[in-house]
């Protein structure tokens, strides 16, 4: 494909056909990294219901979507070095390919811990650090759908792309408010069982620092739009 791109288009308009093919390959990841975090939503009420078999089949799907979103990664990365050539933002698009990789790799982590705690004799969350688990995985799944709208619109308005990266700052910033008072209430309820104590304040850790890469995917979009 890449070939072809160099053989045949005009030389003004190889770069735009180029970062067309990105663009929709990043998307693809994107949503691949949507829908992941939405079965960690769904994998996280199945565990505090206590529904065993069913955090298993929940695992099982986001370790196979992270694993689509490694293969595509592979295939995208070897696109975005042949183009290289003609290619403005080469670096950054690396880059955006591998955070969206570290994120996937997060949410199965965050997955992971998820199922040693369906493992143990694990009694519901209380409810105050469910709901705050809860909405730390949707605020994610919101920044996530964000970044696809801004990824969308990368070309045509920078002004609205400039509206959602603000929106996605305070989305991110909650997320940091929800993991600081979420260590508070994980030290109160499970200082006496240091292992649930370590997997929750893990898997916490794990979505805290996807917060934080989709906030980094965010700004290297904002970048593109405002030098183009």
């Amino acid at each position: 494909m890449a070939d072809e791109i160099i053989r045949y288009s005009e030389s003004g308009e190889q770069e735009s056909i180029a970062e067309t093919n990105i663009v929709e390959q990043l998307n693809i990841m994107l949503r691949d990294l949507e829908e992941c975090f939405r079965e960690l939503l769904f994998m996280v009420k199945d565990l505090d219901e206590g529904r065993a078999v069913a955090v298993d089949k929940r695992y099982g799907r986001v370790r196979s979507i992270k694993d689509n979103i490694e293969n595509t990664s592979v295939n995208l990365m070897d696109y975005v070095i042949k183009v290289s050539p003609i290619l403005t933002f080469k670096d950054i698009y690396l880059y955006l390919i591998q955070d969206i990789v570290r994120a996937a790799e997060h949410a199965e982590a965050a997955a992971y811990r998820n199922l040693l705690l369906n493992t143990k004799e694990f009694e519901r969350l209380p409810d105050k650090l469910y709901a705050e688990l809860d909405e730390t995985v949707r605020k994610i799944i919101d920044m996530v759908s964000k970044v696809r709208t801004m990824l969308e619109k990368i070309r045509a308005d920078q002004k609205y792309i400039r509206e959602l990266y603000i929106e996605l700052l305070k989305v991110e910033n909650a997320v940091d408010e929800y993991y600081r008072e979420s260590g508070l209430e994980i030290i109160k309820h499970y200082s006496k069982d240091v292992g649930a104590l370590i997997l929750l304040k893990e898997l916490f850790d794990k979505l805290e620092d996807s917060a934080d890469i989709m906030k980094r995917v965010g700004t290297y979009i904002r970048f593109i739009s405002i030098h183009r």
